[in-house]
Parts: C-alpha cells; sequence; structure tokens
C-alpha cells in the first residue's frame, strides 16, 4: 500500500481556501464589443436638405444684395443732388456779378451766340451763364419791372415768381414760366472719366420790388426752379428745387 500523497492528507480548509482562490483569480468574462456607429459618418444629405440649405442661403443673399442696391441708389442721389446744387450755385454766383442794368436781364436782341441747343435764336429778356467748361446758355426769362412806384397814378405788377416749389407734375407753362432746357450734362470722376449725367431745366423769374415805403432801392427778386432728370437703371427719377435770392444795384 502506497504511502499518502501530500496532497491528500490537507485539511479540508486548505481545500476550501484553495477553491476560494482559484475562484478569485480565474479571469473575468470578455466584455462585449462596444457597438459601432461608423456607417453615420458614411451618410450623406439627402435631396431635401440640400434644397433646403440651397433656400436659407439665396434668402441670405438676396437680402444682403437688396442692402447693397439700396446703399448705392441712396449714395447716387446724393452725389447727383450735390452736383446739381453745386451747379446751380454757381449760376447764381454769375448772376450776381452780372451788370444789374443792362444784364439782370439782357434785353439785347443783336447778340448772334443767342441760341438755345437746337440753334435758334433766342429773344430777350435772357441771362447769360456758363454751365461748365464747355457750355453756356442764354436763359430765358420772366422780367417783371417796376415801370412807376407811386401807387397813387398806376397798378405795381405783382412779382410772378411762384413762393413755393411747384409740384413734381407741373410745367412751365401752368406756373407761367418759360423752360429752358439745357440737354445732358456729364458728370466726371476724379480719373476724368464720365460716369452719370444729368438733364437739366432751369425756369427763371425777374421781378423788381417796389420801393414804396423807401426801405429798399433798386432791389430785383431772382427765383429759379431747376428740375434734372437722372437714369436709374430703367427707371427715370427727377428732382425739382427753388432758390430765391435778392439782387441789389450795389451788391456788386
Amino acid at each position: 500500500m502506497l504511502p499518502p500523497t501530500p496532497s491528500s492528507i490537507l485539511p479540508a480548509t486548505s481545500a476550501t481556501a484553495l477553491g476560494v482562490r482559484e475562484c478569485v483569480q480565474a479571469s473575468p468574462p470578455a466584455a462585449k464589443p462596444a457597438k459601432s456607429f461608423r456607417f453615420w459618418s458614411r451618410r450623406g444629405l439627402t435631396l431635401v436638405e440640400v434644397m433646403v440649405s440651397m433656400t436659407v442661403l439665396a434668402v441670405t443673399m438676396l437680402g444682403f444684395i437688396t442692402t447693397f442696391m439700396q446703399s448705392r441708389r441712396t449714395t447716387e442721389s446724393s452725389v447727383l443732388q450735390a452736383a446739381a446744387t453745386a451747379m446751380m450755385y454757381g449760376l447764381i454766383e454769375q448772376i450776381k456779378q452780372l451788370d444789374y442794368t443792362t444784364l439782370v436781364p439782357n434785353g439785347a436782341t443783336d447778340d448772334p451766340d443767342a441760341v438755345d441747343i437746337n440753334g435758334v435764336a433766342i429773344a430777350p429778356p435772357f441771362i447769360r451763364v456758363r454751365i461748365n467748361q464747355e457750355k453756356i446758355s442764354y436763359l430765358r426769362c420772366v422780367y417783371t419791372p417796376v415801370t412807376d412806384e407811386d401807387i397813387t397814378t398806376t397798378t405795381i405788377p405783382a412779382p410772378q415768381g411762384p413762393a413755393t416749389t411747384p409740384a413734381a407734375g407741373a410745367t412751365a407753362a401752368s406756373v407761367g414760366a418759360i423752360d429752358n432746357f439745357i440737354g445732358a450734362i456729364p458728370l466726371s470722376t476724379v480719373t476724368g472719366t464720365v460716369s452719370q449725367q444729368i438733364n437739366l431745366n432751369i425756369w427763371v423769374w425777374i421781378d423788381g420790388i417796389p420801393d414804396l415805403t423807401r426801405d429798399v432801392s433798386e432791389v430785383k427778386k431772382i427765383t429759379i426752379v431747376y428740375t434734372y432728370s437722372y437714369q436709374d437703371g430703367s427707371i427715370t427719377r427727377g428732382v425739382r428745387n427753388r432758390e430765391v435770392f435778392l439782387r441789389s444795384r450795389y451788391d456788386q
């Protein structure tokens, strides 16, 4: 009979402890692999999503373009207004320098240069002014002189110049004016190229102010109504303004 092996004579408590140790040292079960979401990155946009994105982009760009066009239109209108106003102030300064008696207005009938843009002779009274470096115009005017300041012997003519700016739809004939069409006036940029042009019409009234109370002497009131139009794309826009100033014999 063989002698017992050491392992067979281990106490029961030792065997139980060994079994526990084996259970503790046993490797845990393998974890399940994480669910892969790689297939989401391969998914493209649908046609509906593309169309919605393009619609949002188009609406946004349309807003930007509309704002830009409105800003450009406002800027261009301001530039043309400044150009027309500066031109009229230049004409006013020229009129202030003309001889009071003979040139405001001019009654000459033998001036060979007194013709309009069509070459037709202009009948007096008129005022000769320079529009720009290349154009000289003879502005026909409605002249109401003071022939007799004695109110007891004659009726002094009432001033003919309008007290307010005529309406946009008013014509020269409707307000008793003579239309002076200056024609198309080109506006140049700083480089000398023509960027835009305006069509200018001028109405002029010269009214003698009667010296009934001896407060003034030899004064004429000059009223100028000017209308300029310009092309804004396919639309023709027009602006009308009025300038009034006094001209005395002694302000030269």
